[in-house]
């Protein structure tokens, strides 16, 4: 009877550590959250998922959003930026530029109140690209015809089938330098840069950390635990532990589906669209 009470008090036990470890970021004290914010982005559903997660756990005292990201699409870029912004007066934000964070994931940084790079971090790159692809002298050698109904004279700008026009061409570039404006609209004024220091920066050239600092484009210099730092002297606190999102079961589907397929899709979902994204040698 002893060994059977002493045998359930050791399986209480076990089951009771299991359920602690399980619950821990539940019950853990004050901390500083991370988010990540790897490769291309495409979709910010997971992001802004994650965010409001952070803005409403009362435990969480900081934000280190750490960017490893060439950049986007537009729309995908502006809504974490504004995302962060809105999430500023809640807590105190900082940007780790870990290897790149270029275009798209530079205007992410600039939702931050403070940005950090590495020295030899890639980032810069304030510009738009958009490409289109014209087949039409291989859909005649296999000899493939596309027929194409539309209404609207430009409803079919971009298609593969044909060159784009003058008319097409100009349609474009007035939107490719609309939204530039928008992005150097918004580095202005969160780099509190005047007209002649963005013109500088603006022109779609890549820059290291350390002449991003030179001109302005990011605060200091460091990687993660210096960020953590930043937060902790500004909220008096130390010896915050960091809690990382997304969680590990938000990113087992990178484990599942082969990289080759992830790029060939990716590839095929941005022709024809808008981006905020550093490529090199596209």
């Amino acid at each position: 009877m002893k060994f059977f009470n002493l045998k359930y008090i050791l399986i209480s036990l076990v089951v009771l550590l299991f359920i602690f470890s399980s619950f821990s970021n539940v019950i853990k004290g004050e901390r500083i959250a991370v988010l990540e914010i790897n490769g291309v982005i495409e979709n910010p559903k997971i992001y802004l998922i994650n965010l409001e997660k952070i803005k409403s756990n009362k435990n969480i005292k900081g934000l280190i959003v750490r960017v490893n990201s060439p950049g986007g699409t537009v729309g995908s870029s502006q809504e974490i930026y504004n995302t962060l912004k809105e999430l500023r007066p809640d807590l105190p934000i900082v940007a780790s530029i870990v290897d790149i964070g270029a275009s798209g994931g530079y205007m992410i940084s600039c939702g931050a109140e403070h940005i950090m790079a590495n020295s030899g971090s890639i980032t810069g790159s304030i510009g738009v690209i958009s490409q289109y692809y014209n087949l039409s002298e291989l859909l005649k050698f296999i000899k493939l015809d596309i027929e194409v109904l539309k209404s609207g004279k430009f409803k079919d700008t971009s298609s593969i089938t044909k060159a784009l026009s003058a008319e097409e061409k100009e349609l474009i570039n007035n939107l490719l330098i609309d939204i530039h404006e928008q992005f150097k609209e918004i580095v202005k004024i969160e780099r509190k840069l005047n007209s002649k220091e963005i013109e500088i920066v603006s022109k779609g050239q890549i820059f290291t950390g350390k002449q991003a600092k030179e001109l302005k484009l990011i605060d200091s210099l460091g990687g993660l635990n210096n960020a953590k730092q930043y937060i902790e002297n500004k909220i008096g606190l130390t010896d915050l532990e960091l809690d990382y999102y997304p969680k590990k079961k938000e990113k087992l589907i990178d484990k599942f589906i082969p990289s080759a397929l992830v790029n060939k899709e990716f590839y095929r979902s941005i022709t024809h669209k808008i981006l905020y994204l550093y490529s090199p040698g596209s």
